[in-house]
């Protein structure tokens, strides 16, 4: 629940409070602790209300979500074992995947390494290190 719409006896217009785990000290917007909402839904005041949940704001999907697909297949080469530790590190910390780093890499592989990245190194090439070798 996002928002909680009440209309109290009395009163022409309804209120709406967002629903919060923590209220802040200076906020304008009218808000109620999620733990004291039944107190305000049921209080003897209360004319009627209604919850209010949160829609999907973008796409045209149902919600739901999938898992990432690369663009590149997985070709799971074993990890040369020179340069293993690096490859790693370099892969999992998403830094240091530089031209340099590669002709290092090429030196001890059977393939070059550069084709494979499509020329691209940096953030983007150290992701694709992924799906070329086998690192789980």
């Amino acid at each position: 629940m996002e928002k909680l719409i009440v209309k109290f006896k009395g009163k022409e217009e309804p209120v709406v409070y967002n629903v919060v785990t923590f209220l802040r000290s200076s906020s304008k917007v009218k808000e109620v602790l999620f733990s004291d909402v039944g107190n305000l839904k049921f209080h003897p005041l209360t004319e009627w209300y209604e919850e209010v949940y949160a829609n999907v704001s973008k796409g045209e999907g149902d919600g739901s979500s999938k898992a990432y697909e690369s663009k590149y297949e997985r070709e799971n080469i074993a990890l040369p074992k020179e340069m293993a530790k690096e490859i790693v590190e370099v892969a999992t910390s998403l830094k240091g995947c530089t031209i340099d780093f590669v002709d290092r890499c090429n030196e001890v592989l059977d393939f070059d390494l550069h084709k494979k990245l499509n020329n691209k190194y940096g953030f983007t090439g150290a992701k694709r290190l992924y799906n070329i070798f086998k690192i789980n």
